[in-house]
């Protein structure tokens, strides 16, 4: 009877070490799950910006100045549209005197192709008080990036580089936002620096990123 005893036991000892696959330390719980890697490409896709509503934010207004005017230098409406500012739009300002009862503003998805033959009043013209009359492709060759503001010959970060004798407003248009003014002095000698140009991109955050508001040149004015 002892040996008899001793045989069941001994099978049942045999069968328990079978159900844990031989591992004396798994006491029976529910198994534990391996560690499951991290896909370094969703880390990333998580930071600058949200990239559900399609944005590339920026961390820094600078981040946000070189991507617009990288953009604007290379007419891609696509990357600029994504970092424009996703409650206030873009304002167009054709003087740094911005005229709200003029200035013509979009929403990121708003944004005119430049083959839109839509010919829009963008504000007056200095001088003559004569309307602007042009297409957005018109108006991005004479009032945006006329000139290759990328390489300007001087940047003033948060500051206005020329002046003339138009009242800057952009503080009272967006207070407490931030400036970027791509500067050149000058083209012709004979203009004594009348001739001068900027392209002012005004920045503002939201959410924690860095937008652009506004897209204003700067010139000489009567």
């Amino acid at each position: 009877m002892k040996k008899l005893m001793f045989s069941i036991a001994l099978f049942a000892l045999l069968i328990g070490c079978s159900a844990n696959g031989g591992d004396p330390d798994n006491t029976g719980g529910s198994p534990v799950a391996s560690p499951v890697p991290t896909n370094d490409n969703d880390n990333q896709a998580n930071q600058g910006g949200d990239e559900q509503n399609g944005d590339h934010a920026a961390a820094t207004s600078q981040e946000a100045a070189d991507a617009v005017v990288r953009a604007l230098k290379d007419k891609d409406l696509t990357k600029l549209a994504a970092v424009i500012h996703p409650e206030k739009g873009l304002l167009f300002s054709p003087y740094a005197h911005i005229d709200q009862a003029t200035a013509l503003v979009f929403q990121k998805d708003e944004l005119p192709d430049l083959t839109d033959a839509t010919v829009r009043t963008w504000g007056v013209h200095d001088g003559s008080g004569d309307p602007i009359e042009l297409t957005f492709a018109q108006y991005y060759d004479k009032f945006v990036y006329d000139k290759p503001f990328i390489d300007a010959e001087s940047v003033g970060q948060d500051e206005i580089l020329g002046h003339g004798n138009t009242i800057v407003n952009i503080d009272e248009v967006f207070p407490n936002s931030y400036i970027v003014d791509y500067h050149f002095s000058g083209f012709d000698k004979q203009y004594e620096g009348m001739d001068w140009e900027s392209l002012i991109l005004v920045l503002e955050q939201h959410e924690g990123f860095w937008y652009v508001s506004a897209v204003v040149h700067s010139q000489w004015t009567i």
